[in-house]
């Protein structure tokens, strides 16, 4: 006998395995996370823009004095927002696949609006690029894998349990 919820039959036939692109995505979302937390933190603790070497300069015409907000908004909407689609793709919750495209299209969106703020610098094309990859894993990933039942990874009846089953209920 197991104790009530321990064991799940697996509806949606989910494998228990990640594919090669689950596992490229939840750890691309997991390191972007960790690299806009770590320079939106830093932007935060010296607005100067000493610890990054930011110009300050790079600023002006911008309506920001100095880093403190971009920094916030940096750790707020690329760290903390990569932070929870990592999670939640990890955890393959409901809708996940959808949450790591916006995750992806939002990351470009930031880079652009990014790019017209202060010009270009290389780290906007490199995280550009990281957005689109995320968006495309998201996009390629199967969607009954990541619909709307989500869940946690549960092992998969077999078919003769299935079968079983089936026949107990019609009794």
């Amino acid at each position: 006998m197991t104790a009530t919820g321990t064991h799940r039959i697996q509806a949606s036939g989910r494998p228990l395995t990640r594919s090669g692109s689950e596992k490229t995505l939840i750890t691309l979302e997991s390191v972007t996370s960790a690299t806009a937390l770590a320079g939106g933190l830093l932007l935060m603790l010296a607005p100067d823009g000493s610890l990054l070497m930011a110009d300050p300069a790079a600023l002006d015409g911008t309506g920001f004095g100095d880093w403190l907000l971009p920094g916030a908004a940096l750790a707020l909407f690329v760290g903390l927002g990569f932070a929870v689609t990592a999670v939640w793709q990890w955890r393959r919750g409901p809708y996940a696949r959808f949450l790591s495209l916006a995750a992806g299209v939002g990351l470009v969106l930031f880079e652009v609006v990014q790019f017209s703020l202060i010009g270009f610098h290389p780290l906007q094309a490199v995280f550009g690029v990281v957005g689109v990859v995320t968006a495309v894993l998201a996009w390629r990933l199967p969607g009954a894998k990541h619909g709307a039942t989500g869940g946690a990874l549960v092992r998969r009846a077999e078919p003769a349990q299935a079968q079983a089953v089936a026949h107990h209920e019609d009794r």
